[in-house]
């Protein structure tokens, strides 16, 4: 009988036995998690902002032939 493995999980199976994969669930793990997220949350906002910007920037415009 054939057995079917998808090849995550034969990428994942060698990985763990190759001991290349860590789980981030220490506390230093988790509080380099939140910084990341809150230094992103600072550059969302201002791609917002900058694309707005643009946005109304195009819409003053005017086109000439």
């Amino acid at each position: 009988m054939t057995t079917k493995i998808s090849k995550y999980q034969e990428l994942m199976g060698r990985l763990k036995d190759e001991q290349k994969v860590t789980y981030l669930d220490k506390p230093q793990d988790i509080e380099a998690i939140n910084e990341i997220d809150k230094q992103m949350e600072g550059v969302r906002r201002e791609y917002q902002i900058k694309e707005k910007n643009s946005q109304i920037s195009a819409a003053a415009v005017f086109l000439t032939a």
